[in-house]
C-alpha cells in the first residue's frame, strides 16, 4: 500500500513539475539552458502535431506523385518569432546529409530570418568543404518561416 501512495505522490511531483515548465517556457521566464531545452521540445512537438492535424488535399495523396508530403502551414504574427518557430524548419537537419556532410563534419547555419524567408544565410564547414556549404545553404534558402515583420537571427550547429 505505502508503494502504491509513493508511485502516485512521484506521478503527481512529475505532473506539477511540467506543468510549472511549461508554464513559465510559455511566459519566457526560464533560465537560458532550460528555455532552449523548452522551444525544442515545443517545436519537436509543434511539427509532430501539424502533420496529424494537417488537411490533405488530392494534390497531396500518395498518388499525386511526391511520396505523399503535407505542406507546412505558416502563420502571420505581429510578434517576433519565438525560439521554437525560429528552429523550427532547421531542426531536423536531414537536409543536411542530404547535402553530402559525413556524420563527423561540424556544419554551422548562421540564418537571418525576415518576413517568412531567409535573407541572409551563412554556412561553415569543420573539415572546409564548399560543395556541402553551398548545397546546405540552397536548402536553408529555400526553408519557410512562420511570417513575422521583425528581422531576426538563428545559429544551429549540426
Amino acid at each position: 500500500m505505502q508503494t502504491r501512495h509513493a508511485i502516485l505522490m512521484l506521478v503527481l511531483l512529475c505532473v506539477l513539475g511540467a506543468s510549472v515548465f511549461a508554464f513559465l517556457g510559455s511566459r519566457g521566464t526560464l533560465p537560458e539552458p532550460l528555455g532552449d531545452a523548452y522551444g525544442t521540445v515545443v517545436a519537436l512537438a509543434s511539427s509532430a502535431s501539424d502533420v496529424f492535424s494537417a488537411p490533405r488535399t488530392a494534390a497531396e495523396s500518395p498518388d499525386a506523385g511526391d511520396g505523399g508530403s503535407l505542406a507546412a502551414r505558416r502563420t502571420t504574427q505581429a510578434a517576433p518569432l519565438s525560439s521554437a518557430q525560429l528552429g523550427a524548419p532547421l531542426v531536423h537537419g536531414k537536409f543536411v546529409t542530404e547535402c553530402g556532410a559525413p556524420d563527423d563534419m561540424k556544419v554551422v547555419v548562421k540564418v537571418t530570418v525576415k518576413g517568412g524567408r531567409a535573407i541572409a544565410v551563412d554556412v561553415t564547414t569543420d573539415p572546409p568543404s564548399a560543395a556541402v556549404a553551398s548545397c546546405v545553404e540552397k536548402a536553408t534558402r529555400s526553408k519557410e518561416w512562420d511570417v513575422s515583420p521583425k528581422t531576426q537571427h538563428a545559429t544551429v550547429t549540426y
